[in-house]
C-alpha cells in the first residue's frame, strides 16, 4: 500500500459548494418523518448551526423556524 503524500479536508466549504445537497438531504429527512418543507425554506438555514431551529413546526423567541406545509 502506497503511503498518503497529504489530504485534503475541505469543511467550510471552500472548495466544494455542498450546501444545496445538504440542504436536499435535510428537505428529505423530514419528508421521511412526515413533513413536507420545501427546499427554499430550508437552504437559507444551512451554516447557521443549531441556533437556526431545525425543526418543523418549531419555535423559539427571535430564532428562525421551519414550518411544516
Amino acid at each position: 500500500m502506497t503511503p498518503y503524500r497529504g489530504v485534503i479536508f475541505d469543511i467550510d466549504g471552500t472548495l466544494v459548494d455542498s450546501n444545496d445537497g445538504h440542504a436536499r438531504a435535510w428537505v428529505r429527512a423530514f419528508a421521511d418523518a412526515g413533513f413536507e418543507v420545501p427546499f427554499e425554506q430550508v437552504r437559507p438555514l444551512i451554516g447557521m448551526g443549531r441556533s437556526a431551529g431545525a425543526a418543523p413546526d418549531g419555535d423559539r423567541e427571535g430564532t428562525p423556524c421551519l414550518r411544516a406545509a
